[in-house]
């Protein structure tokens, strides 16, 4: 592969913006293998990791280790605590606020890395809906769930991975309630027909009551309104509709699409922006199917391991003449779990598209508890073996930092 030579420095500087699953991938893949000719920082508003993928479980009261970010990181990352308040790819600057103040900081490329939440509620009475996207959501719910006196009505709204999960825990946790999961489409719609049947049996196994093919038009104190006249009841309304990206990157000016993504290409560079990278939700990249690369930590982690890849070549002169290698990412499976005690295994094609394979019962719980569980063990594996973590289709882009280089 013939490669060019990019005017690069050993004081070339990546922020990454972000510390989850991507942003915290991104950063300590990027420190490993640069070979000591890029400065990485991380900005995260806290300065302990925050599982995403157990927010449910927050949300009924469970504990979830949050483990130190600067320690996750390791000593070749530095790390700032505080909310990038503003950013100017085109100077090179982010405004920062944490807790010393307000400080700014250089950087020559950027890695955006900010994650999502839930979009905000789109119909009338949203205020009075609780959501699980983010910490700060999750806590909140606990607290109005263990408020909730025996015989309460609770309402999931939303019937994707999000809204599964958590009616699962909910109704799991108590079942001294009246757990419903309101949808407008079939709860088990996505899946394929063996797991399909398993989730319906776990919802029922729990004693959820699915209220499926309406829409909700607006959310009361003590119950939902539907589009086609019906009322639910609930005094406790959790809103697990669809994701949007923080406002930073559309107040930056970047190219973004209608959720908050940045738009960028398969390299994971912004389209209107090519010094910034996006990656995990923050970051819109169009999947060789023709369709955005679904928003999973399926994604996240190769997405952060990537973009550290593409920065990788810069810094060290190996990018090939046709530009960055893009992102080539196959999807495998999706597993949900249904409650602490049920969970299904979905196989996927390539482009996360349900097959009608799937594995069910206490393989498929071990499964999931090995998922959520391990996604620090990663960060820590790549900070200690730099490229060790790989996924389908990482092999046709390795070569992009595997070349020798001289000097």
């Amino acid at each position: 592969m013939s490669t060019h030579t990019t005017r690069t420095t050993p004081s070339t500087h990546v922020l990454v913006v972000g510390a989850g699953f991507a942003g915290g991938m991104a950063a300590v893949r990027l420190a490993g293998r640069s070979r000591g000719r890029v400065r990485v920082t991380v900005v995260n508003p806290r300065p302990t990791f925050v599982n995403r993928l157990r927010l449910h479980q927050v949300a009924t009261g469970q504990h979830v280790p949050a483990p130190d970010i600067g320690r996750m990181l390791g000593t070749d990352v530095a790390f700032v605590e505080g909310w990038v308040t503003a950013l100017d790819p085109d100077a090179g600057r982010a405004t920062i606020s944490g807790p010393d103040g307000v400080r700014t900081l250089g950087f020559d490329r950027v890695v955006l890395a900010t994650g999502s939440t839930t979009e905000p509620v789109p119909v009338p009475g949203g205020e009075h809906a609780h959501g699980v996207a983010d910490l700060t959501a999750a806590q909140r719910l606990r607290s109005a769930f263990a408020d909730l006196p025996a015989g309460a009505d609770v309402a999931v709204v939303g019937g994707g991975f999000t809204g599964l999960e958590t009616v699962g825990e909910l109704a799991g946790s108590r079942p001294d309630l009246r757990v419903r999961l309101v949808t407008s489409g079939a709860a088990t719609g996505w899946f394929g027909p063996r797991a399909a049947a398993h989730v319906s049996a776990s919802l029922d196994g729990l004693g959820i009551e699915s209220v499926e093919g309406s829409r909700v038009r607006s959310v009361e104190p003590d119950r939902l309104l539907q589009d086609d006249g019906a009322e639910v009841p609930s005094d406790l309304t959790v809103w697990c509709g669809g994701f949007a990206a923080p406002p930073l990157a559309r107040e930056a000016g970047l190219a973004v699409d209608p959720a908050g993504a940045v738009l960028t290409d398969g390299a994971l560079q912004s389209v209107s922006h090519p010094q910034v990278l996006a990656v995990g939700d923050a970051g819109h990249t169009v999947a060789p199917h023709g369709g955005r690369y679904s928003m999973s930590c399926q994604f996240a982690f190769p997405s952060g391991a990537h973009a550290a890849d593409v920065l990788a070549a810069e810094a060290l002169g190996t990018v090939p003449d046709g530009g960055p290698a893009p992102l080539d990412l196959g999807f495998q499976g999706r597993c949900v779990s249904i409650g602490g005690r049920a969970a299904v295994l979905q196989v996927t094609d390539r482009d996360d598209v349900a097959t009608d394979r799937a594995l069910t019962g206490r393989a498929a719980v071990v499964a999931k508890r090995f998922q959520v569980r391990g996604v620090v063990a990663a960060i820590g594996v790549a900070r200690r073996v730099p490229g060790a973590i790989r996924w389908p289709g990482s092999d046709r882009a390795a070569a992009a930092v595997a070349a020798p280089v001289a000097g």
